[in-house]
């Protein structure tokens, strides 16, 4: 039978529907992409040494974490992952919920051929970083949580804070950077730096993946599946907050430090620096988590393997 396009983007066929509308070839040659349950995962891989996979946080590229990279790349191997779902959002299944994403990210791990790694997020990925954490424990070196959203609960704040980002899909994105860092809200970025910092949301498919992705975590800060999992993680985190942050309401920035109670914990909290703190204070930040990794080695001279 031959195949229709619908306005979905889905190619039907006689064996039901083929996920199309993504295509690694398009990617720039700084980008990679590879298939983890038969769907595509775009990264940046930079440096060398022992890895840092970095989870970036919807609906921002690879490219928000560029200054923190490039400080980084002399004295580790750091993988910097696209959110799943947001170039293709039908290969997800409609799955966007944290289990999901955590099998999704441990197979990316894996299918790089790396044994163990030191994993970051920030918001809401600093809460997958703690997840990534406390679920695969024998994979995972260190963590590092930047202004993390782990220990929410559902609240007047919290719910503000995420309403920010359901926002940009409607407002665009310069209303999240402007509240999320010093740095864009004295200046607003560039359209040459929106382009960098941005996976662009041009498909309603694509903005529906977003929204999916923010419901589903909602529902996780309502059925505290995160902030139970706190209590037992035991590996060695980093804790990092910024004095500037309009974002993580200030109930929360202390109450993950309270609840590690297995892992040893380094915590730092940077003055004039948003929740962004490494746009804002790159250097600072870059300081920070050098000295952490060199703290909790994964090996020496691992080799790098693809």
């Amino acid at each position: 039978m031959a195949g229709l396009l619908t306005a979905g983007g889905l190619l039907l066929t006689a064996a039901g529907p083929l996920k199309t509308g993504f295509n690694p070839k398009d990617l720039p040659p700084d980008l990679h992409s590879v298939s983890v349950r038969d769907i595509p995962i775009v990264y940046s891989d930079q440096g060398q040494g022992d890895p840092l996979v970095i989870l970036s946080p919807y609906p921002f590229s690879t490219g928000l974490w560029a200054e923190l990279t490039k400080r980084l790349s002399g004295s580790a191997r750091v993988i910097v992952v696209e959110p799943p779902g947001l170039r293709a959002p039908s290969f997800m299944g409609g799955d966007f919920s944290t289990v999901h994403l955590l099998y999704i990210y441990r197979d990316f791990v894996k299918a790089l051929g790396i044994t163990n790694v030191h994993i970051m997020g920030v918001g809401e990925t600093g809460a997958l970083a703690v997840a990534f954490g406390h679920h695969f424990p024998e994979i995972t070196t260190s963590i590092v949580s930047i202004n993390g959203f782990e220990s929410a609960r559902w609240s007047e704040g919290i719910e503000k804070t995420l309403n920010y980002f359901k926002q940009s899909t409607e407002k665009g994105p310069k209303t999240l950077l402007a509240i999320g860092s010093i740095k864009y809200r004295e200046q607003p970025p560039s359209r040459e730096e929106m382009d960098r910092l941005f996976v662009p949301l041009n498909e309603e498919e694509q903005r529906n993946a977003f929204q999916a992705r923010m419901e589903a975590y909602i529902d996780d800060i309502k059925t505290v599946i995160i902030l139970a999992m706190i209590p037992n993680v035991n590996r060695p985190v980093l804790l990092i907050r910024s004095k500037g942050d309009e974002l993580l309401t200030e109930e929360y920035i202390e109450r993950t430090r309270s609840q590690l109670r297995k892992a040893p914990i380094q915590y730092q909290v940077i003055p004039q620096a948003g929740h962004f703190a490494f746009l804002d204070q790159p250097e600072k930040v870059a300081e920070l988590v050098r000295t952490f990794l060199s703290d909790h080695p994964i090996s020496k001279g691992m080799p790098r393997t693809n």
